[in-house]
């Protein structure tokens, strides 16, 4: 059995966007998911069928995402008691709906839990260009704090850059370095804050140069926080498949002799080096989140 080609076209789409983080992808997974509850299928089996092998490819489309694979794990949990066409379809619309509207949720209580960490003339570095980090400042500019930010330009894409030029034309002061300048300035930062897109007992997944910020930063002292929903967390049993390797060309644009080109996109940042992870429950410590990973369910054919 094969995805129908509207589908699949979907999927590639979100395998093949470099750009948009996990909230925006999350979306367009739930909007593809959405799409398979408009087949006629001969029976319910048949349904259930194209929904894990779109849930599958979803996943695998962004193997580091963890929100995809959460929202793909929830449908497939909670279509199995399902018996018909009709239910069946009724349950991926809802499922689909209500874990959008839990992503954004808690990117707004996440914000603002972190927002409440932003002293006056505070100097807070980030790095990528993660959504809830950009909303997080903006609530702390409307709680009239006044603050520095530092961002790194995040190659090889350079989101950074672009979320320097949004942050700067809303009102911030803002500095942009190369990644590699951040460790020379770490005496001069208070805060770190990043995005992730997956935490598991494993360790914080995000953009490729974060591990060396964590560990900076546990070096020279500063508070380093990963902002991060409960739609991220995956337990330790699920491991998460090997991210393959992007474009040579982002790194170097003419091939070179002898020249092997290690383009990843992310890396994995133990828990030890993380000051708290701020979730829409709050500010958790590392310790604090071991219940939590227990008793995170996968659906059999996700495992």
């Amino acid at each position: 059995m094969k995805l129908p080609p509207p589908i699949q076209s979907s999927i590639k789409k979100i395998k093949t966007d470099n750009v948009n983080g996990a909230v925006e992808l999350t979306r367009q997974a739930a909007a593809t998911l959405t799409r398979l509850t408009n087949l006629s299928t001969p029976t319910a089996a048949h349904l259930i069928e194209y929904i894990e092998l779109a849930a599958k490819a979803l996943i695998n489309a962004q193997p580091t995402m963890a929100p995809l694979f959460n929202l793909a794990n929830r449908v497939l949990l909670a279509v199995d008691p399902a018996v018909n066409d009709d239910q069946i379809k009724q349950i991926v619309r809802q499922s689909c709906r209500d874990f959008v509207n839990q992503i954004e949720q808690s990117g707004q209580r996440i914000a603002g839990a972190a927002a409440a960490l932003i002293e006056e003339d505070m100097v807070i570095m980030t790095h990528s260009a993660s959504a809830t980090v950009g909303q997080a400042f903006l609530a702390a500019q409307r709680a009239g704090q006044q603050f520095e930010i530092i961002c790194t330009e995040s190659r090889p894409v350079n989101e950074g850059v672009k979320l320097a030029r949004r942050l700067g034309r809303q009102g911030f002061s803002v500095k942009l370095i190369t990644d590699a300048a951040a460790f020379g300035l770490m005496s001069e930062v208070d805060m770190i804050f990043v995005g992730a897109d997956s935490v598991s007992p494993h360790g914080l997944v995000n953009k490729s140069g974060t591990l060396g910020l964590a560990l900076a930063a546990h070096r020279f002292n500063v508070d380093f926080y990963g902002l991060c929903g409960s739609e991220k967390f995956l337990p330790e049993s699920y491991a998460l498949p090997t991210e393959p390797l992007k474009d040579p060309g982002e790194i170097l644009a003419e091939p070179a002799d002898n020249v092997t080109v290690l383009n990843y996109y992310f890396d994995h940042t133990p828990l030890d080096y993380v000051s708290g992870l701020i979730t829409e429950r709050g500010v958790l410590s590392p310790a604090a989140l071991d219940q939590t990973f227990e008793n995170l369910t996968i659906h059999p054919s996700l495992r």
